[in-house]
């Protein structure tokens, strides 16, 4: 089976908002996904947060987000393949880090 690779970047320095849009992965669950932060400021934090509401048809609902993991400093996360979407979330705009994500859709 062939791989199909994707980056996008979530937020960039000088990203104007704390919450990224969100990213669809459910066509992740047989590859693999990572999460990339690059950040020179240590007391940045930023929570990823993943949801499987439908996101096509209409706007994802608040209530439907959860928390999967939190990123307190700079480096590679792999995130566990599962949700339909993927958000990160800044805990309050420094706009100081670039956060990553990396897709890989198949198998080897």
């Amino acid at each position: 089976m062939s791989q199909i690779r994707r980056t996008y970047s979530m937020m960039t320095v000088g990203f104007s908002g704390q919450t990224s849009n969100p990213v669809y992965i459910g066509d992740a669950a047989g590859g693999s996904l990572s999460l990339s932060l690059i950040t020179a400021d240590a007391s940045s934090a930023y929570t990823v947060q993943g949801s499987n509401a439908d996101g096509f048809t209409a706007a994802i609902p608040a209530n439907t987000w959860s928390t999967m993991t939190v990123l307190g400093a700079g480096g590679i996360y792999a995130i566990q393949p599962g949700a339909a979407w993927l958000r990160a979330i800044e805990s309050f705009s420094t706009s100081s880090a670039t956060v990553i994500l990396s897709k890989q859709i198949g198998g080897c």
